[in-house]
């Protein structure tokens, strides 16, 4: 009795599963079958242990009864055909596979009827043996419904029968995100400076994988001729974590102390990402302005004394606006000054642009009123930067002595009196010192008086002067002499003049009296 149960069971749940359509006096059938968790079923084309699934197959217009079998269901199949076909005539299988949960394995076995030529399937089979059609899914989400069209031609009367199998299993499966570790960093200054100035810098970490970078530190290591407040050399940020896409900033300003081309380096570390840096580099430059002011050490009062001014860019940095600005000595006028702008004792000259290393000069010309030491001064200038240079120049006034010496009247008889007048005159720019004057006559003529700016003293034929202490520029001393005719001839009457200035050597002037 067991033995019968057993094969009649068996045979009921084949028939179920195999998901047959026979057409019977124009009546569908419509199976399903569900799989109980505690007991598996073996069925028709399925391995021992799998869990079962649900077939339904349907035609046009059929009823569709179902049967159950179990708890729950893992998947429908749903089969459609029409209910007639004519020889020759091409029509199609439509299999629905709708999984009711998570599935995997999945295998579609349609068995191909007799009667009828195998046209075309879509999607096509994964495998085709004999009259068997295969389809494989290697998983299959709830409700993911996969649609399976098999055309077939009919090759004579009867009736064709199309069955189909599926085979799944449970898939119970667990996501691991797999992400990239990675970091950047950047840091980013101005690219020159000047010596001195506060140098602000910028560091950005990120992170740009696609999982988590955990306990992030930035270093930031100062080159030499660079420094910062704290008197620090390494200067250490926490960024702590960063998630995906996330970014941390820093701002540090140092101080750009030494003249040169600086790198500073900044390192990130992380505890999982390994390390990334980054370098800013930054030209520190020192502008330059120099002013050189030439000039002879000393001149004469009345001559030009001709300074040449230099101004030179001393720096690293292109100097711009230049100017030159000179104001003469208060004893002093400008006595030239070549492509300047001249205002009183002012001269000023626009140089304009200078770069790295260049030079321009320009000239002076002044005159002094007086004698002694000027100092000039010259003042360059470009924004903030300005350079002074001075020239000394001792003046000196010269004493020019020039002497004249006439008679009136002139010719004399003899026995007639003629007087003569001695002129003696400072054409320089300095007094001289110590004037002496000696008049000699020679026998045709007597001196009989003496008189002038200082005593005279007739012995014989000499007349001599008292010395005169000094005498001013362009200031003119005189005496007069007069004398008698005692003599018939050409008389020649000399003068003798010394000074300080002459050191002993001097100047004599002749006049010429005729007596008859």
């Amino acid at each position: 009795m067991k033995k019968f149960q057993t094969i009649l069971l068996a045979t009921f749940l084949a028939f179920v599963f195999t998901g047959c359509i026979t057409r019977d006096k124009g009546r569908t059938y419509k199976y399903e079958a569900a799989h109980h968790p505690k007991k598996p079923h073996t069925v028709a084309g399925v391995n021992e242990g799998t869990t079962t699934t649900t077939t339904t197959t349907t035609t046009q217009a059929a009823p569709t009864p179902q049967y159950i079998v179990g708890a729950y269901q893992l998947v429908k199949l749903d089969k459609t055909a029409p209910a007639t076909a004519s020889v020759g005539q091409t029509y199609e299988n439509k299999i629905i596979v709708d999984p009711q949960a998570d599935v995997g394995e999945v295998v579609l076995t349609h068995y191909l009827p007799a009667g009828a030529t195998f046209m075309k399937a879509e999607p096509p089979p994964a495998s085709v043996s004999g009259n068997k059609l295969v389809w494989t899914w290697n998983e299959l989400k709830k409700a993911e419904k996969q649609t399976v069209t098999v055309w077939l031609t009919p090759t004579g009367e009867g009736v064709l029968r199309s069955c189909s199998t599926i085979h799944a299993v449970p898939i119970s499966c667990v996501v691991t995100k797999v992400g990239k570790l990675e970091l950047t960093i950047e840091k980013t200054g101005p690219a020159t400076a000047q010596v001195g100035e506060r140098v602000p810098y910028n560091i950005v970490v990120k992170n740009v994988g696609t999982t988590a970078a955990t306990g992030v530190e930035v270093t930031d290591t100062l080159p030499p001729g660079m420094s910062h407040d704290s008197g620090k050399r390494e200067l250490v940020f926490e960024a702590g974590d960063l998630a995906p896409g996330e970014a941390k900033q820093a701002s540090v300003t140092l101080i750009a102390s030494e003249r040169g081309t600086h790198t500073n380096t900044v390192v990130a570390k992380s505890t999982n990402a390994g390390s990334v840096s980054d370098t800013a580099v930054t030209k520190v430059v020192q502008p330059g302005l120099k002013v050189e002011k030439t000039g002879p050490p000393q001149q004469f009062l009345g001559k030009t004394a001709n300074y040449n001014i230099t101004v030179s860019n001393t720096g690293d940095t292109t100097l711009n606006n230049v100017t030159l600005t000179d104001i003469a000595p208060t004893n002093a006028v400008i006595a030239g000054a070549s492509g300047a702008s001249v205002a009183g004792r002012q001269a000023t000259w626009n140089v304009g642009t200078l770069n790295t290393g260049e030079s321009k000069s320009v000239n002076l010309g002044l005159r002094a009123s007086r004698p002694g030491v000027t100092v000039n001064n010259v003042v360059a200038r470009s924004g903030d930067l300005s350079d002074r240079a001075q020239a000394q120049t001792l003046w000196r006034g010269f004493a020019a002595v020039l002497v004249e010496m006439v008679d009136n009247p002139d010719p004399l008889l003899i026995g007639e009196s003629t007087t003569y007048t001695l002129k003696v005159t400072n054409q320089g720019t300095a007094e001289d010192r110590d004037v002496n004057a000696v008049i000699r006559f020679p026998a045709q003529v007597t001196p009989t008086a003496a008189g002038g700016v200082t005593q005279g003293t007739i012995a014989g034929n000499t007349v001599t002067f008292a010395p005169l202490a000094s005498i001013a520029a362009k200031q003119v001393a005189t005496w007069t002499i007069k004398a008698k005719a005692a003599s018939v001839g050409d008389a020649r009457v000399s003068a003798e003049i010394t000074t300080a200035l002459l050191k002993g050597r001097p100047v004599t002037e002749v006049e010429a009296t005729q007596v008859y």
